[in-house]
């Protein structure tokens, strides 16, 4: 996988959010990115992580927002806008605008209301999403801040994943091997009685052959891919060798758990 590098031209805003704060721009591809960046040279794990999760749901059909690399411009910044981390500079991680109608899912309460008219493309992908979130350990996925974005193109709805920089429990890359095995809890992630149950019993066999799917699928991940993945991190990030072997024993190590891992959370929730 060649990833895209652009170049911003057009600064819209910058977003309020409680971490990043990342800002929108309008790049050389003609296309309009939510851009995360290294806060003036510090902290390019957030980005790092985005990079690689992005990647992985990419190659296993997990709905993401296309991505890219993008070299920001900061001459192009208002010398007047007061920015909450410090201007954008450096090379940042790109999320492409979604098309059609988009809104941001808030709660699993949305979820559950789309899933009455029985979706099946949106199960599915909540499916996906979370079997791809027990797999990384992504610590900032729950019920009350889903991280989902609804995407309404014509009579189509799907389910968008977005923010993975929490991903590896947030830990330390020289950390993270420690947690390969862990279970993650119920509250970690979007498995929620009341949604889950509500999905099992009016999709059963839909909701088992999905989950088996993408459970196999994550398995079957070979380790020429991740390594691939994980060289397409740039050296501008400084990531050095001892930590991205430390993410691929991560990555593969709990390929193989994410099946059972799933189904004892299911089990804790009374499936």
């Amino acid at each position: 996988m060649i990833i895209k590098r652009v170049k911003t031209e057009i600064f819209q805003k910058e977003f309020e959010t409680r971490g990043s704060h990342p800002s929108l721009f309008d790049c050389s591809d003609e296309n309009r990115y939510i851009v995360k960046h290294a806060q003036q040279g510090r902290n390019y794990k957030h980005l790092i992580n985005e990079l690689i999760a992005a990647q992985l749901a990419q190659t296993l059909n997990i709905p993401v927002p296309e991505f890219s690399l993008i070299e920001i411009n900061e001459g192009i910044l208002p010398a007047d806008y007061l920015f909450a981390c410090g201007k954008p500079s450096g090379l940042g991680y790109g999320s492409q605008l979604l098309s059609g109608t988009i809104r941001a899912i808030t709660n699993i309460d949305t979820i559950i209301n789309i899933t009455k008219h029985k979706n099946d493309e949106v199960v599915e992908d909540l499916i996906k999403i979370c079997a791809f979130d027990i797999w990384l350990r992504n610590a900032d996925r729950v019920v009350n801040n889903p991280n989902l974005l609804l995407q309404e193109t014509g009579k189509r709805i799907r389910l968008f994943a977005i923010d993975h920089s929490s991903i590896f429990s947030e830990l330390n890359y020289s950390d993270i091997e420690r947690e390969a095995a862990e279970i993650p809890s119920i509250g970690e992630n979007l498995v929620d009685a009341v949604l889950f149950q509500k999905l099992y019993f009016k999709y059963g066999l839909f909701f088992d052959k999905v989950k088996q799917d993408i459970c196999t699928a994550i398995s079957a991940l070979t380790d020429k891919t991740i390594y691939k993945i994980l060289n397409n991190i740039p050296l501008e990030w400084g990531i050095n060798s001892e930590e991205k072997d430390a993410i691929f024993n991560f990555i593969k190590t709990r390929k193989y758990l994410v099946k059972k891992q799933f189904d004892i959370l299911l089990k804790e929730i009374g499936l």
